[in-house]
Parts: structure tokens; sequence; C-alpha cells
């Protein structure tokens, strides 16, 4: 890799690490670099996510410990759910065409943006799930993180309320437990399918450790209100690039 494509990787790392912090959906922003500037198809540029997605979760932890908010033990073990889920969605990123790829994305930022969109019911009670909604939830956040990578925190979102409660700031240290595990999980099917681009996948990951660990203190500060108005900007964004890109799949496979 030459310094210029370096640099643009590292950039991208940056604010993917930031906004898959605060929001989710950024990891299309990785994707672009990995296609634009390094020259990679979906179908290793995809895996090749996963050391960035592992960096954003450890370091956003770490920057909510800073910040004074930690992970509970409860937090981790209903995480751990969500493990037999990523080798299924690694081996989905395998086999999958890419419009599938694409036309799912679209499909979970739409219900994203729907689900943040819809007006705050000042005091309204919180709904009562049954006992196997959590694990159940995080099992397919793990399917999901195993597949895409991308959206991992804006499916979280909708995925993760039934363990974790409604408050943002709670789902985001969660966010960052399940996508360790789910990164660390769904590492070992790529590597040893030979999908990982190595050297553009660890400068990325370098980038997102730096934007991660700064946002997390800014999130804690600024609470869950502006998070909201982030998801807001940044699922409608990444969710008219991904139907752009659905589009063209679909048509180029026609």
């Amino acid at each position: 890799m030459d310094p210029i494509t370096i640099a643009i990787t590292v950039a991208a790392g940056v604010v993917m690490g930031a906004i898959n912090n605060l929001a989710g959906g950024a990891g299309i922003v990785g994707l672009m670099a990995f296609e634009y500037a390094c020259g990679l198809p979906l179908a290793i540029a995809n895996p090749s996510l996963r050391p960035a997605g592992l960096c954003v979760g450890l370091f956003a932890l770490l920057g909510y410990l800073r910040a004074g908010k930690r992970a509970s033990l409860q937090t981790w073990l209903a995480s751990l759910w969500a493990v037999p889920g990523a080798p299924i969605g690694s081996w989905l990123a395998l086999q999958l065409p890419d419009w599938v790829f694409w036309s799912y994305l679209v499909v979970v930022l739409g219900l994203l943006l729907r689900q943040q969109t819809r007006p705050i019911v000042e005091n309204a009670p919180e709904r009562i799930y049954p006992a196997w909604a959590g694990p159940l939830g995080c099992f397919f956040a793990g399917i999901h993180m195993g597949y895409a990578q991308v959206g991992a925190g804006l499916l979280s979102t909708l995925l993760l309320t039934a363990t974790f409660g409604r408050d943002l700031l709670n789902l985001a240290v969660a966010k960052s437990t399940l996508v360790i595990v789910t990164c660390i999980a769904s590492v070992g099917s790529f590597w040893s399918a030979d999908a990982m681009a190595i050297g553009p996948s660890l400068w990325l990951a370098l980038g997102t450790a730096i934007g991660s660990y700064h946002a997390s203190g800014w999130a804690v500060a600024k609470g869950a209100g502006a998070m909201r108005r982030v998801i807001v900007v940044v699922t409608t964004v990444m969710l008219a690039y991904a139907a752009i890109k659905a589009a063209i799949a679909v048509f180029g496979a026609a």
C-alpha cells in the first residue's frame, strides 16, 4: 500500500470508529475506503472490516470506562448469546451474492430510521419482554455482525432493548461488548477461508481505535438526546448509499 492509500484508509477508520461508537452504520465508510482506495471487492472488503470492528468495540469500551461508564458482568454474559450466531453470519457472507448484502442493509437501516424518528412518548412504561427475548435478540445480532458488520450498532439498538432497556447510553455500552465477542468469533471463519486483506484491515483498525475512543467521552458528556440526532443523520446518509449500491448490484446481476 502506498502512503496516500494508507492515509485515506486510516482517515476512513477514524470516521468509522467515531460514528460507529455513537450510532453505527459507518462501516460503509470502511467499505468505501476498501473499494475505492484499496481496490478490494466486496467479498474481501466485508470480512476485512472485522479487525476494525473489534477496535471499535474495544476502544469504545475503554473510552466509556474512562468517562465512568462500566460494562457490567450481566452485559458481558448477555453478549455471549451472540457468539453462536457469528459463525453462521460469516458463512452467509462467504456464500451470498453482493445484491443480497446491500439489499439487506437497506432493510436494516430503514428499520432503524423508522424507530429513531418515531415520536418519543414521555413517561411511557417500559415494555415487559419474555425471558427468552434477550438471548434471542443477541443471537440474531450475532448473525448480523458475522454477516454484515456494517450497521451492527444500528441493529443492536433494535434487538438489545429487551435486555438493556431503551437508554441509548446503556445500549451503546452493551453494543461494545457485543461487537468485541462477535468479531473475535467471526475472524476465525474468514481467516480460514483466506477472505481477509490483512494490510488494509489493520490500517483501518488503527483509525477506528482512535475515532472510537475519543467519541466515547463525547457520548457520555452529551447524553442520549444528542446520540439520537447523530443516529438519524448517519442512518439517512448510509441508507441512501446502500440503496444506490443495492440497485447497482441488482441490475448488474440481472
